[in-house]
């Protein structure tokens, strides 16, 4: 598409979900805790992906549990999303996990400690994926993307108690963010068309550049 537009010298804008994918891939592979987690939470799905008699008993398992009955979430590494839904899918079936490890072997499990940092990993990256929806909807327009981007450097930039454990990475992801964004409000394409934008010309604005 970009190719396109360069050929009939029309000036194009880079693809915002990729430079996402970018920065965050950078955050998550920063803190060797997340990574190791990932990579323990790749093994736990693929042992059920690969098993049909797991996977049974773990349907099993929910059922006595009283849970919806769901397979987990296998991640492919080049796209971060799905490492977040690997995540959420494994958080959503802790319990269920729990109950067939005390039965059944796992290839491995988490601690209490790395459950937390699941969860407060999910915090930071659910964020990203909401902004990658919202940027990659047939609605979405250039104005839509300073706005995003300076939602989402505040929000990286506050402190929270969900930070534990996660500070690394969280701090990796605000640099990534500014290093890749860094020039938004120069691009004319970008400022003009917030600029034109009643939604949100007044309040992008009224805020400081990013450094």
């Amino acid at each position: 598409m970009q190719k396109a537009m360069r050929d009939a010298d029309f000036p194009g804008l880079p693809c915002m979900a990729h430079t996402l994918q970018l920065a965050v891939h950078e955050g998550i592979l920063s803190q060797r805790s997340i990574s190791d987690i990932t990579a323990s939470g790749r093994r736990i799905v693929g042992h059920f992906k690969h098993s049909p008699l797991a996977y049974t008993r773990l349907e099993n398992v929910q059922k006595t549990l009283g849970q919806p009955i769901k397979k987990l979430h296998q991640d492919v590494s080049t796209r971060w999303n799905s490492t977040l839904y690997m995540l959420q899918s494994l958080l959503e079936q802790k319990l269920a996990l729990a109950a067939y490890a005390a039965e059944h072997e796992l290839p491995c499990t988490f601690t209490i400690h790395q459950w937390k940092l699941i969860e407060n990993m999910i915090s930071i990256l659910a964020p990203f994926e909401e902004l990658t929806q919202q940027i990659s909807s047939s609605t979405a327009s250039a104005a839509d993307v300073i706005p995003c981007v300076r939602a989402l450097t505040r929000l990286l930039e506050k402190t929270v108690e969900s930070d534990h454990g996660v500070k690394t990475s969280k701090a990796v992801l605000l640099e990534a963010v500014k290093k890749r964004f860094a020039d938004i409000d120069t691009q004319k394409l970008y400022a003009i068309a917030t600029m034109l934008d009643p939604r949100v010309v007044n309040s992008v604005y009224n805020l400081m550049p990013l450094q």
